[in-house]
């Protein structure tokens, strides 16, 4: 420690003041240097450590490089390869001969088993192929069905139904080609029976008291007929390229059919259309009228009092001059009167029935093909009666296979709606 001595008379607080001021400032400099000094140490080695931490980094790290590049690259993992399934989609036409099923439904499920719960569906083109693409490799079921008319519909008979019944399964590895024929597997159920009916007119009918004469439609079938509620009706293109034009016929003028779907090569169709009970909804014009007393009913024994223009379209005359209110005149010798289809054969086609067979008509006889359907028997306990019946459909070609010209129908197909209503009484 340094003093210094004054001999100037001080007192004695006055002589150890400045010795000790001295000592204290000299001390606190001191201690900020040598802080100071710290500090910087040990920012030095700080630094030191980040330098040598990094040179470690890249060591290891060219180190773990070299090594790498040592060793084989692993394979790249390649994704598994996607799949096409594709195909034609045909069945067995009316003729026989395979067709393409335009519009067929063609359904895609994944598995090795049958189902009706599917991942996926198309629809077949107009050369009846399908596709189904980027499918993952592995099996699957596949299905189609074709209705012939290529819609929906309820109530009467527009087409009916094709499937290919057991499927297909399919093992997907790589592209796979799957055609698919659909087949008829007829109408299903136990309530299709077999039907035998037998409706015609009878001139040697009886009245009641068995001595009269009073010809008329009588049926001797096991099955009834029933004419009041069995319509037959038309249907074209107005002019060809217009609104439907809608017509029926009153009177069927005979309904022979055997029917059996256990027996189909012994069943027969012979049924007799009277065209002269067209009905339009315009008597006196298109239609025919006939005397009060005859109407609604048409029978050889019908008075007219008019013919329709339909009546001169379709060839048919009276039997003498042209009828009139005064002088009402029958339709009996003009064979034109009548339409007839008898069948050749009957097959399940599709999920009903096809009837190939002649239709006579305006002087010409074509082959047209009839699809039709069974209608289910059923029991009405109100009448204790079991009711059954037939839905069917054909085309036909009026002006190029029958001759018949007519502005209103010009080159049309006309589509012919058969509903049958036959009941047992029970």
């Amino acid at each position: 420690m340094i003093s210094i001595i004054d001999n100037t008379d001080h007192d004695q607080n006055s002589f150890w003041h400045c010795p000790i001021t001295l000592a204290g400032e000299l001390g606190r400099r001191k201690k900020r240097e040598i802080l100071k000094s710290i500090k910087h140490l040990i920012s030095t080695i700080m630094k030191t450590i980040k330098l040598i931490s990094a040179v470690l980094m890249l060591f290891f790290t060219m180190i773990f490089m070299v090594q790498c590049s040592d060793d084989p690259a692993p394979a790249p993992v390649e994704p598994a390869p996607l799949v096409k399934i594709s195909g034609k989609v045909t069945y067995t036409s009316e003729a026989g001969t395979a067709a393409n099923a335009v519009g067929a439904i063609v359904y895609l499920a994944k598995g090795a088993t049958a189902t009706t719960n599917y991942d996926q569906t198309t629809i077949a083109d107009a050369n009846g192929d399908y596709e189904f693409v980027n499918l993952d490799t592995g099996s699957y079921y596949l299905n189609a069905i074709f209705y012939t008319a290529n819609k929906n519909a309820n109530g009467r008979l527009d087409g009916l139904n094709f499937t290919t019944e057991a499927g297909a399964v399919v093992a997907a590895a790589a592209d796979v080609t799957q055609n698919l024929t659909l087949v008829s597997v007829g109408q299903s159920g136990s309530t299709v029976e077999a039907l035998a009916v037998n409706y015609a007119w009878d001139p040697n009918a009886l009245a009641a008291d068995g001595v009269t004469p009073a010809p008329k439609f009588v049926n001797t079938g096991a099955w009834t007929y029933d004419a009041a509620h069995s319509p037959v009706q038309f249907e074209f293109p107005y002019r060809a390229n217009e609104a439907d034009f809608v017509g029926g016929f009153s009177q069927v003028s005979k309904f022979a059919v055997n029917f059996d779907p256990a027996n189909l090569s012994s069943s027969t169709i012979d049924v007799e259309m009277d065209l002269a009970s067209v009905n339009t909804r315009t008597p006196g014009g298109r239609d025919n009228r006939t005397t009060v007393a005859d109407n609604p009913t048409f029978s050889p024994a019908t008075l007219f009092t008019e013919l329709g223009c339909i009546a001169g379209t379709f060839g048919i005359t009276a039997d003498n001059a042209a009828p009139t209110e005064a002088i009402p005149q029958t339709i009996t010798a003009d064979v034109d009167r009548y339409a007839q289809f008898t069948s050749t054969s009957i097959a399940k086609f599709g999920d009903g029935y096809v009837a190939k067979g002649n239709l006579v008509f305006h002087g010409f006889t074509v082959p047209i093909d009839l699809w039709f359907k069974a209608v289910p028997a059923w029991l009405d306990a109100s009448n204790n009666r079991k009711y059954s019946g037939f839905e069917g459909k054909f085309l036909m070609d009026a002006k190029n296979d029958f001759g018949i010209t007519s502005t209103s129908v010009n080159d049309a197909i006309i589509r012919i709606q058969i509903s049958i209503v036959l009941y047992k009484q029970l």
